[in-house]
C-alpha cells in the first residue's frame, strides 16, 4: 500500500554555515565522501552525502528555484542529503525525506485547468519576485532545447511557464490529490518535460503544511541525472518526518 511508510532513499537537512561545516568535516573525518553542487542545487542528491551552498542557487536556477529560495525560510542557508539519517543531535535539521513510489496520478488539468491554477490568488500571494523572469533569448532557447529533446515542435515559452506555474500552484493551493491511501497528499500535474525546479517541493521550499507531498522530477534533475524522469517521489514533510525519526532504531 502506497500509505506504508518504507525506508528513505534521501534525508533533507538545512544548515547554517557553521552546522554545515561541522556536519561536513565530521562525516569526511569518518571517511564518508562528500559531493558538492557545483552548479544546481539538486545535485546534492548524489553519492552517499550531497551538499549545496547559498550561491549554487544562482547559477543554473537563477530565473526559476533561485527566487524560491530566496523568498523561504531557509535563505542563506545550507542544503545538505544523505542517504542515511545523521546523528540524532541532528534531528532538529531535517526538513523532509524522499523515498521512491509507485503513485500514477488519478487526473490531470487541462490546459485550461493548468491556466486556472497558475492564476490562482492564493498561489499569486506566494509567487516570490522573480520566478520564471527568464531573458526572452533565454526563454526561446529552452523551449528550442526541450523541442530538440523530445522530438516535438517547440512550445511556446509563455505556456511552458503556466505550466511550471501550476505545478507550484497545486502544492500552495492543491484543486489535484492522491486518494487516502498516498494520504490525500497534493501532487505534480505535468510530466518530466513541462516540470521546472521541483527542488521547491523536494527541499520544502514551501514551508508547506501537508504532511506529505507526491512530486515528478524536474526536466533540469533528469539531465544531471539525479532523479528518474517521470516517476513520483513521495516527499515527508516536518512534523511527519519527525514523528518517523522517532522510531530510528527500525531504519
Amino acid at each position: 500500500m502506497e500509505s506504508k511508510q518504507n525506508k528513505p532513499w534521501k534525508y533533507v537537512y538545512w544548515f547554517d554555515e557553521q552546522g554545515a561545516l561541522q556536519v561536513i568535516k565530521e562525516l569526511q573525518e569518518q571517511g564518508v565522501e562528500t559531493i558538492q553542487a557545483k552548479q544546481n542545487p539538486c545535485e546534492a542528491l548524489r553519492g552517499e552525502i550531497g551538499y549545496a551552498e547559498p550561491h549554487v542557487w544562482n547559477i543554473i536556477c537563477k530565473h526559476d528555484a533561485a527566487p524560491w529560495y530566496h523568498a523561504s525560510k531557509h535563505a542563506g542557508k545550507h542544503l545538505v542529503v544523505s542517504s542515511s539519517p545523521l546523528p540524532e543531535n541532528y534531528d532538529c535539521f531535517l526538513e523532509t525525506t524522499i523515498e521512491l513510489t509507485a503513485f500514477e496520478p488519478p487526473a490531470m488539468p487541462s490546459a485550461s485547468d493548468q491556466g486556472s491554477l497558475a492564476r490562482d490568488t492564493e498561489y499569486l500571494s506566494r509567487e516570490p519576485e522573480g520566478w520564471g523572469k527568464f531573458p526572452p533569448e533565454m526563454g526561446q532557447a529552452i523551449v528550442n532545447g526541450l523541442a530538440k529533446l523530445t522530438g516535438t515542435p517547440a512550445d511556446n515559452f509563455s505556456d511552458l511557464l503556466q505550466t511550471w506555474t501550476a505545478v507550484h500552484a497545486n502544492f500552495v493551493n492543491p484543486r489535484y490529490r492522491a486518494g487516502s491511501e498516498c494520504m490525500n497528499a497534493p501532487y505534480s500535474i505535468s510530466d518530466t518535460v513541462h516540470i521546472s525546479s521541483c527542488c521547491v517541493e523536494l527541499f520544502n521550499l514551501l514551508d508547506s503544511p501537508e504532511e506529505v507531498l507526491l512530486v515528478r522530477p524536474c526536466i533540469g534533475s533528469v539531465i544531471v541525472k539525479v532523479l528518474d524522469k517521470d516517476r513520483y517521489y513521495r516527499v515527508t514533510l516536518s512534523g511527519t518526518v519527525k514523528s518517523f525519526m522517532e522510531n530510528r532504531e527500525t531504519i
